[in-house]
């Protein structure tokens, strides 16, 4: 189980990382969640024994210090089907699922089907853009082929997305400045047609 590429390989880097997450707990002020990527499939039992265990052991420790734990469809849960399968017998507040719009899409799941698996539990999308499932080279938001029209529609009032633009991964990919600003314009546009009310 890992989170943005690190192995925590024990209960107690995980307590450790959670406990750096708290508020001041890295000089800026402000909470900031761990993001999971979970590895190893949905079995067998015992590996999935171990997640929760894993995740059992930090949840007081998040949630004194004001931190969410939110499980990623990435890696061998990439769909929304999958983390809501994980997250079941994790009833407690801080954990919360991480809609990585890319992943569950390239697994065949509709953003429907995802928003529905994932209901109460969703924290938020992040969402990008590429050409297609064999070019994961980001391209600016609305250029691309995935669905991230369809995805904000999705979200409650009040919602909210990230944008991730991988450019670190893809040596081809379009230099980030201005794109951020172009990002912003477009997700602001597009959530202004999703709360639209029905004319």
């Amino acid at each position: 189980m890992g989170r943005s590429g690190q192995d925590l390989g024990n209960d107690a880097d995980l307590v450790e990382e959670v406990a750096g997450r708290g508020v001041g707990g890295r000089g800026h002020g402000r909470e900031d969640p761990v993001r999971v990527f979970p590895r190893g499939g949905d079995g067998p039992a015992t590996e999935a024994d171990r997640r929760v265990r894993r995740l059992t052991a930090v949840a007081d420790t998040a949630e004194r210090l004001g931190v969410r734990i939110l499980i990623e469809t990435h890696d061998s849960h990439p769909t929304g089907q999958a983390v809501a399968r994980l997250l079941h017998p994790l009833p407690h507040p801080t954990f919360g699922a991480l809609w990585d719009l890319m992943h569950t899409v390239l697994a065949g799941e509709s953003p429907a089907a995802t928003r529905a698996a994932l209901g109460p539990r969703l924290s938020h999308p992040q969402v990008k853009d590429l050409a297609g499932p064999d070019d994961r080279t980001p391209l600016p938001l609305g250029t691309g082929v995935l669905p991230v029209p369809a995805a904000l529609r999705l979200l409650p009032p009040g919602g909210w997305a990230c944008w991730e633009y991988e450019a670190a991964w893809h040596p081809s990919a379009a230099p980030l400045p201005p794109l951020p600003a172009a990002a912003a314009a477009y997700l602001t546009e597009q959530f202004r047609y999703a709360t639209a009310p029905p004319t």
